[in-house]
């Protein structure tokens, strides 16, 4: 059946294009022609509205609380993603890589979740969905904490294993990173860390920064297995200029929320591939007191808009740069298409409007400069479709 979107302003990678309809059959854009060249088994007339290809968000956590949705509850893990992906659908999400940190035990953050058991099963079901039909399409980011040393032979074999499709490495270390400054460190401990006395507190990060990590060499020969098998490697927090060039002779292509202007500029100038935070665009800056996301976009400094633990931030970013920043709608748009899919290696496939590719696009009209999402389409099939109400 060939479906036919007609009477759009179509977001194409380099330019907005009116006048053209947007062809697709079997799950695949067939063409984009002018305006009623070619008839369609099923016409959607959207009136105006943007389309515009369907949102990859290469780092989010927000599985995490529907499976985990507190310290001693762990829901059923298909249920939890069933739940999950309607929300993610309903922010325009159509790929995501959900992305849970694997920490050590006895780690300050390792709820059950975070836990190897608990990621390893997680990893093993977003592998599994991949072949059957689902509201969008899910992607597993394994986030690889240094000091957990114990599951390093694990993380090897969750990538053999073909559950992995983007590698993080991940040091939470305090006094570097995303915890350089410690009153931030101590305001992101559970309750129990706050709560300690100075000279406990202390203590916990003496022991921090004693604790046992993996080599370097390690790091280089997990990194090695990771692009043989076409998985795109990524840094996090990275801090310091000579941080990146270690991370650059390691494999790394992505560096992940760089702290500094300065260390993100230089990311760029080395081939790194940026991501900030889209939640950091709409709180106006860092929630760790980091680098700002749009002064990053500003100066050209970033790449890459991520949700990391808001899905519902990532639209609205989008149409923050391009209705109030004065960004090409088109430009605003590949932060968080074109751009992801091309950091994990999925441009062929996604990422644009363009013949060939898969049909997965969003069809979202401006109110009053927000977006309000009005269709959702994976592989050509429309799984939601939102009817805004007249009110009198």
């Amino acid at each position: 059946m060939k479906t036919r979107i007609t009477n759009g302003r179509l977001v194409l990678k380099d330019c907005l294009l009116e006048g053209h309809d947007i062809v697709f059959a079997d799950g695949k854009i067939t063409g984009i022609c002018p305006a009623g060249a070619e008839e369609g088994d099923e016409i959607y007339d959207v009136d105006g509205s943007y389309v515009m290809p369907g949102i990859i968000d290469i780092h989010s956590d927000m599985i995490e609380s529907y499976i985990q949705p507190r310290s001693t509850a762990v829901m059923d893990f298909e249920m939890g993603f069933g739940e999950a992906e309607k929300v993610l659908a309903g922010c325009g999400i159509t790929t995501m890589f959900h992305s849970i940190s694997m920490f050590r035990e006895g780690a300050w953050d390792v709820k059950q979740i975070r836990q190897a058991p608990q990621v390893k099963k997680l990893a093993a079901l977003a592998a599994r969905y991949r072949h059957q039909e689902r509201l969008i399409r899910h992607r597993y980011h394994l986030r690889y904490e240094i000091d957990n040393l114990a599951c390093y032979d694990d993380v090897m074999e969750m990538m053999k294993k073909g559950y992995v499709d983007l590698l993080s490495f991940m040091d939470h270390t305090p006094g570097q990173g995303q915890y350089k400054n410690l009153d931030i460190y101590r305001r992101h401990q559970p309750d129990e860390g706050r709560n300690l006395s100075e000279q406990d507190f202390k203590k916990l990060v003496e022991s921090e920064l004693q604790k046992a990590t993996v080599t370097e060499e390690q790091l280089k020969v997990m990194a090695q297995l990771a692009h043989e098998l076409g998985i795109s490697v990524a840094s996090h927090d990275d801090d310091t200029v000579e941080k990146l060039a270690v991370n650059k002779a390691l494999g790394v292509s992505i560096s992940e929320f760089p702290i500094t202007m300065e260390v993100a500029r230089e990311a760029r100038r080395r081939g790194f591939l940026t991501v900030v935070g889209a939640p950091n665009i709409l709180l106006g800056g860092s929630h760790s007191g980091n680098l700002s996301a749009l002064q990053a976009i500003r100066e050209e400094a970033a790449d890459i808009l991520v949700s990391d633990y808001y899905p519902q931030a990532l639209l609205q970013a989008v149409f923050c740069l391009f209705e109030k920043e004065d960004i090409p709608v088109w430009e605003a748009v590949r932060y968080v298409t074109l751009n992801p899919a091309k950091a994990v290696g999925l441009d062929g496939m996604l990422g644009s409007l363009e013949t060939g590719k898969a049909a997965d696009m969003l069809v979202v009209r401006s109110r009053a400069g927000r977006p309000a999402l009005e269709q959702v389409f994976v592989a050509g099939e429309c799984v939601l479709r939102c009817h805004y109400r007249e009110v009198d």
